[in-house]
């Protein structure tokens, strides 16, 4: 006997179209394996589209391509639907050795406008025509009506609207029509007047599947609903993944992980291996850098460890203890053992620079560079925003001035940045929002980046008639030229990922608070790094940048090495140990080193 309900794995289509950041061919075929091993035997694999509807599927062909897609595709005991939008799209599935493909339809005008550019009635018409061309190819055809309850556009969706779509797939040769809730806004008494409304007007409940979105959070109920109105297939996305990206608010598929753990409680069978599907919901989520939106797979994962440790910070304390030191306008330093956190807290002004700030940070930066007793530096802020850059308040602003006012601002600018980059120890700016001008030029000084997903970096500047004067350097070294200058001149949002890809940060934390966390766990780490070994590595890379190629970097490589081979150098105590046997732990030298002293 097969499973009483059958799932359909949408996620490495509907759940992986709407992500902004490209996902690499080589996860999402991983990601298809591993859901096909924990059971699923519907999974839908890509979509055939135009690459600039959705960039994110634009490897399409290269996933079909793929010997082991091949392998699955040949295989009679699974499906495997691709969705095609025309003619075109179909052709390439079938070359492809596509069995099923999947339509797609809206119930109403307005997103039917958005999403594909046409009236309902031509959406029909051309869902049919694929259709019939797949029939006489002897694929499979399933059905998509999207928007069954609301429209982003319209309001609320008329029961007729649902019936006429519904009827015009099947008649159109699907084998089956899953209902999409594109919205989320669906509650059990509405899927219970929907249901009965089609198998009132002769739909026969075998002929259906649900497809809920959790954006209200009543995704789970409205399958238990759908399922107790007749309904024995729904469609799902692993960790909750997906959305649409055009109908605004919209949030994930409801979670693979939630709906099978719902049913084996109920006694109704699946085929699925849960605990198998679990460790895929953590293992994607652990790939895309977010938390999993399923409650029974974060449940689940946690129990058996399974979970990736940044996808749950709420569940970790911050490693170290943090004390207030002093605090100015605008500034809050906090010391833990020899790390030094610096905190812009102007949080209801975006945490701009003043004039005041500009020179304490400065004064901090510059004191803390010759303190034994300080190993590493973090920049962080309070609120929403990391820093929007300088204040450009009346009172404030040097910009229109000319004279010795902007000569000021330049010159502290300018002593700033310079004292971060020139810093002889670790500096690592922690980005818990989004950073404008000056904030970036204080993150891109920094050795080490840490972004929340939420922060990106704005040069926004040639948006007021200025430029990236002062920070430039800075940007530019980190970015490279071509991808400086793109950003300068469109003034356009990087997204961490983009940044991650470029190498400029060296993670990415869910929220704030995984952030914390994650800044903190790079601080014991870096414990392992003498602070002199750091600076000397530090002045390398500087060399490197300044003087590529040239005798002013020759000599100062040779200058480093010297130093680095003195009987009284950290080298000498880090190779005795190493001999011995023993890990170095460089704060509690450091501490012992200058007791001695």
């Amino acid at each position: 006997m097969g499973p009483e309900v059958r799932i359909v794995e949408v996620g490495p289509r509907d759940g992986l179209q709407n992500i902004r950041d490209t996902i690499p061919t080589s996860i999402k075929l991983d990601l298809i394996q591993r859901l096909q091993k924990a059971g699923l035997q519907t999974i839908e694999l890509t979509s055939v589209v135009s690459p600039r509807a959705i960039p994110q599927l634009a490897d399409c062909r290269e996933v079909l391509r793929n010997p082991d897609i091949k392998a699955l595709l040949s295989s009679s005991q699974l499906r495997l639907p691709v969705l095609v939008p025309n003619a075109k799209g179909l052709k390439i599935a079938i070359e492809n050795g596509v069995r099923e493909i999947a339509v797609f339809i809206s119930a109403t005008e307005g997103f039917s406008k958005a999403n594909i550019n046409c009236t309902v009635a031509q959406g029909i018409e051309r869902a049919a025509q694929v259709a019939s061309l797949a029939i006489r190819s002897q694929i499979a055809v399933r059905g998509y009506v999207s928007c069954i309850f609301t429209d982003p556009y319209d309001g609320p969706t008329p029961l007729s609207a649902v019936l006429r779509s519904v009827q015009s797939l099947l008649d159109a040769g699907c084998y089956e029509v899953s209902l999409g809730d594109t919205l989320g806004t669906g509650s059990p008494s509405n899927v219970r007047e929907l249901i009965n409304y089609l198998i009132g007007n002769g739909i026969s409940p075998e002929k259906l599947a649900g497809h809920f979105h959790d954006t209200y959070g009543q995704a789970v109920a409205n399958v238990w609903e759908a399922f107790n109105c007749g309904i024995r297939v729904f469609d799902s996305s692993v960790g909750g993944l997906g959305g649409c990206p055009f109908a605004p608010g919209a949030k994930g598929n409801v979670a693979s992980e939630d709906l099978v753990y719902m049913f084996h409680n109920a006694g109704v069978s699946t085929g699925i291996n849960l605990p198998k599907l679990v460790e895929t919901g953590a293992w994607i989520s652990k790939q895309l850098s977010k938390g999993s939106s399923s409650r029974a797979g974060t449940a689940l994962a946690t129990k058996s460890q399974l979970a990736d440790p940044d996808t749950k910070a709420e569940n970790r304390a911050s490693h170290l203890i943090w004390d207030l030191s002093s605090e100015t306008e605008g500034l809050q330093i906090y010391r833990s053992g020899l790390n030094l956190k610096i905190v812009l807290n102007r949080p209801k002004n975006g945490n701009t620079l003043t004039t005041t700030m500009i020179s304490d940070l400065t004064s901090v930066i510059s004191t803390a560079s010759s303190d034994p007793l300080t190993s590493r530096i973090i920049i962080t802020a309070n609120g929403k925003f990391f820093c929007t850059g300088m204040d450009l308040s009346k009172e404030r602003t040097a910009v229109g001035e000319a004279g010795s006012s902007s000569e000021a601002q330049f010159t502290s600018l300018k002593q700033l940045f310079e004292a971060i980059d020139h810093c002889p120890k670790v500096t690592i700016a922690a980005v818990n929002g989004p950073a404008f001008g000056g904030g970036v030029g204080l993150a891109f000084s920094c050795d080490l980046r840490v972004f929340t997903r939420g922060a990106n970096v704005t040069l926004s500047e040639v948006k007021l008639g200025l430029c990236a004067a002062t920070i430039s350097r800075y940007v530019i070294r980190e970015l490279g030229f071509a991808f400086s200058r793109e950003v300068m001149l469109s003034a356009r949002a990087v997204t961490p990922g983009e940044l991650k890809g470029l190498g400029v940060i060296s993670d990415i934390a869910s929220d704030q608070n995984d952030l914390r966390v994650k800044v903190d766990e790079l601080l014991i780490r870096l414990k392992a790094a003498s602070p002199n070994a750091s600076r000397m590595s530090k002045e390398l890379v500087r060399l490197a940048w300044a003087h590529g190629g040239d005798e002013a970097q020759a000599a100062g490589i040779k200058g480093l090495f010297e130093e680095m081979m003195q009987s009284d150098a950290d080298g000498a105590y880090g190779v005795k140990e190493f001999q011995a046997k023993r890990k170095v732990d460089w704060d509690v030298y450091v501490r012992g080193r200058k007791a001695k002293l």
